[in-house]
């Protein structure tokens, strides 16, 4: 409670002066808390070499040793507790900055993954070698995986079955793609090595003529 006494408090019996003079003994380092060293700083005399009959009668009579022990082990408490309270307040901190940086990596992550998207939409499959078609593949399936696990580090043997099986159909799409390209602009020199050849031989047949 707030109105409760604590040890160090001014004692129901204790004078003004007995008192101050316990004040005087408490101020001191607990190294260096003495009765002689707290006579010497409460009566003025750096040299005095004992106290005098009354401060030995206030310090047993009020307990001074006793009172200073519970004052010193609130002293640590208060000293614990604040330092506690600020290490948690820094590890709460630090929490929030690594959380700050890996929200602003994952934003950055999907930013490239968008751009390389819309790269990889422009550009013209049948141009490409299987080896690059196998390292963009790798590299999509990589970081969907990454954005989806939150997880910052992608090790080479994540790589699964699944992934070899999608690799490998979406190369036999880019081939057959390929194919289907190469397969359509046949006819169209066939024709024209066609059109070709009947010129020739309709030129042939007017020499013929003539």
């Amino acid at each position: 409670m707030d109105n409760e006494k604590e040890l160090w408090d001014r004692l129901e019996p204790e004078t003004d002066r007995a008192f101050e003079a316990f004040r005087t003994y408490l101020s001191l380092p607990s190294s260096d808390r003495t009765l002689v060293a707290a006579y010497r700083r409460f009566v003025g005399n750096p040299n005095a070499s004992k106290v005098s009959d009354t401060w030995n009668e206030w310090a047993r009579r009020y307990a001074w040793k006793e009172r200073a022990t519970a004052f010193d082990a609130h002293i640590d408490r208060i000293r614990r507790n604040a330092m506690e309270k600020a290490l948690e307040e820094e590890a709460a901190e630090q929490a929030r900055q690594a959380e700050r940086i890996r929200n602003n990596l994952n934003e950055l992550m999907v930013v490239g993954h968008l751009k390389t998207m819309e790269f990889l939409e422009e550009l013209d499959p049948s141009s490409m070698r299987f080896s690059d078609v196998e390292k963009v593949i790798r590299l999509y399936i990589d970081a969907v995986e990454k954005l989806d696990s939150g997880e910052e580090d992608v090790r080479d043997d994540d790589w699964t079955e699944e992934d070899d099986a999608e690799l490998e159909r979406i190369a036999k799409e880019v081939k057959a793609r390929r194919n289907s390209e190469e397969g359509a602009q046949g006819p169209v020199e066939e024709e024209s090595e066609s059109n070709g050849s009947d010129e020739d031989r309709s030129e042939d047949s007017e020499g013929e003529v003539t």
